[in-house]
């Protein structure tokens, strides 16, 4: 067979003439290492990838059809493929096997090779020249043998290298198959055997480069517009309706908590409709994390069952404070992509307002808590003064009023408050009021957030809505607040003030609580019969009233839920995690040391009434 085999070659060399359009050139792998390396640097990885493959098919066809003018036979013309690429000098060996399925002596059924090149030119080139590879580079042998096994087998058959020692393998293999039999697997790699017009490509990049200079020109007007709107004094509404009247897409600011700042481009039943679609969509999706809404730190898109939306953070002194939307309704979604570039400098334009707006936020903010401090501190002369300075500050305080007072807990941890954590719902709450509108002096005082609210309608429905807007922006916070009565005289502020912390101390299970709902509780205390108070307490309490240990402190807060409870035994043992025998003997044990029947409704209902008493007091914590 080999004999057979070199005389066929030599046959071919023999009958290889210079004047047959295929003279044959030699060169030195350097030479080509050159070439190839300046092929790479000229037209890139991509396009020298594609021109070297179908360089090597060429050589490859060629090679086969000289060699088929001496061979017939399928096997026989397969076979000296390898002795054909040996010649040509670009691998020193090559070792490889393959399985081919014929439907009859001229047509094949299916042809799987596998095989590897050994010290192949063109990796050792690679490397020479250009270091380690990310892919295979030996695209002149695979361009080859694809080009002769096509040839030979009059079916496009594709090679394909697997491993290369220019990306770090060990070894130079490849697969051949034929083109239907590699499926999907080959699409990416037929595209580099298409031959491309240079001129073409040219021109389309010479497109896409225009287009993209007019679109970053586009975004780089539109921000400038924005910044000269910001710079300007526009408002936040200016600039989403400026930005809207340019895009006609729907877009919106909201906060952390996607309750509205402004919108643009649709009615407000409509953005109100989408935009509870979308909370509810957030919240089914984030159950596992205490229906908490999700912190967006960069561009996302969203999509629920009416809408799509692109979304990107305002960040004011690195803190996600916020977000900006372009809204796209139901089936008219177009370009989103080349949106976020847009959508990034609207947020940016936002930031920079709010960060103006933060600081000038703050300031007032600040300024009428001092106000506020000032007055509960007595510090002015007389009525009139206050009511002149309240005028100056845009607050009417010859009116009604309230005040309320808020305090919070970590969920979870016993009672203790972090205090930089007044500052943040401090300004939660007073940014919240002035976007509804409300016009409320708000302060810290004493450890307390103390707001003088004007008397309103719904004044309980008010203070609902801003313990949600504080829970939801915070939720790993328990709340709770507490109310004065009205109070027609600023000069009294004190004696209310005092009343909204009685109340907010009574607070235990409402989350909110008005002095009047304290009934006769509140009456004893507002007489400051203080001392008469404690002196009953020590009388009734007996031991209890010192609470000096752990065992005392569980027995007084039995004592009060029971009372609580009117003397239910079940709904105190549910309230308590007791069994009944634990119950029982804890009420055993405080009847005894306080000599008092608590079946008893006169006693129980004294008792209760003194423990009420301390708890307003701030005297007992249940």
């Amino acid at each position: 067979m080999g004999e057979i085999m070199n005389s066929n070659l030599a046959n071919i060399l023999e009958t290889s003439s210079p004047d047959d359009g295929n003279k044959k050139i030699i060169t030195t792998t350097s030479a080509f290492g050159i070439l190839r390396k300046g092929i790479i640097e000229n037209l890139g990885t991509k396009r020298a990838k594609g021109f070297l493959l179908r360089y090597g098919w060429s050589l490859g066809v060629t090679d086969a059809d000289e060699a088929m003018k001496t061979i017939s036979s399928i096997e026989d013309l397969l076979n000296q493929a390898s002795i054909l690429h040996l010649r040509s000098g670009q691998i020193k060996d090559i070792k490889s096997e393959r399985i081919i399925e014929m439907s009859d002596s001229e047509t094949i059924k299916s042809i799987l090779g596998k095989g590897k090149w050994i010290d192949s030119f063109e990796a050792n080139e690679h490397l020479k020249h250009h270091g380690t590879s990310a892919i295979p580079v030996c695209h002149t042998l695979t361009g080859y043998a694809s080009g002769y096994m096509t040839s030979v087998c009059k079916k496009s058959v594709i090679v394909k290298e697997i491993s290369c020692i220019a990306k770090g393998d060990a070894e130079c293999c490849f697969e051949a198959k034929l083109q239907e039999d590699w499926g999907s697997e080959i699409q990416e790699e037929l595209k580099f055997y298409n031959e491309s017009n240079i001129i073409e490509e040219l021109e389309y990049t010479y497109e896409q480069l225009l287009e993209q200079r007019n679109y970053i020109e586009k975004v780089s007007k539109f921000h400038k517009k924005l910044t000269e709107s910001v710079s300007n004094g526009s408002n936040l509404q200016d600039i989403a309706d400026t930005t809207f009247k340019l895009f006609r897409i729907p877009i919106s600011i909201e906060d952390l908590s996607f309750q509205k700042i402004v919108f643009s481009g649709m009615d407000e039943e409509e953005y109100c409709r989408l935009n509870h679609e979308l909370k509810q969509s957030l919240i089914r999706k984030n159950r596992r994390n205490n229906n908490i809404l999700p912190l967006f730190n960069e561009t996302t898109k969203l999509r629920t069952e009416n809408q799509e939306r692109l979304i990107t953070p305002i960040i004011v002194q690195r803190k996600v404070i916020g977000y900006c939307s372009f809204l796209y309704k139901k089936n008219t979604v177009k370009n989103m992509e080349n949106n976020i570039m847009f959508i990034e400098r609207f947020a940016n334009a936002a930031s920079l307002y709010l960060l103006n707006e933060k600081t000038s936020f703050e300031a007032l903010e600040k300024m009428k808590g001092y106000f506020l401090e000032q007055i509960i501190k007595g510090q002015y002369s007389s009525k009139e003064e206050i009511i002149n300075r309240g005028r100056y500050m845009g607050f009417e305080l010859v009116k009604p009023f309230y005040i309320a007072a808020i305090n919070y807990q970590e969920r979870g941890k016993a009672a203790k408050n972090h205090i930089d954590h007044y500052d943040q719902v401090l300004e939660t709450i007073a940014k919240y009021l002035d976007i509804q509108g409300d016009k409320v002096l708000i302060g810290l005082y004493e450890g307390q957030i103390i707001m003088l609210i004007p008397e309103m309608k719904n004044l309980l429905l008010k203070m609902e809505k801003i313990l949600k807007h504080v829970e939801t922006t915070y939720p790993t916070y328990r709340y709770k607040i507490g109310i004065s009565d009205k109070s027609e005289e600023i000069e009294c502020i004190v004696d209310y003030l005092e009343e909204s912390l009685i109340a907010l101390r009574m607070a235990t299970e409402k989350k909110i609580i008005s002095f009047k709902d304290l009934g006769i509780v509140g009456v004893l205390i507002n007489s400051k019969n203080v001392s008469g108070i404690k002196k009953i307490a020590k009388q009734e309490l007996g031991p209890l009233y010192q609470q000096k240990d752990a065992k005392q402190k569980e027995l007084i807060k039995t004592l009060y839920v029971f009372l609580a409870n009117g003397g239910k035994l079940q709904q105190t043992m549910d309230d308590l995690s007791l069994s009944m025998s634990g119950l029982m003997y804890r009420i055993n044990k405080i009847e005894t040391l306080i000599n008092k029947n608590l079946r008893d409704s006169s006693q129980s209902y004294q008792l209760l009434l003194i423990l009420d008493s301390l708890l307003a007091l701030g005297e007992l914590e249940i």
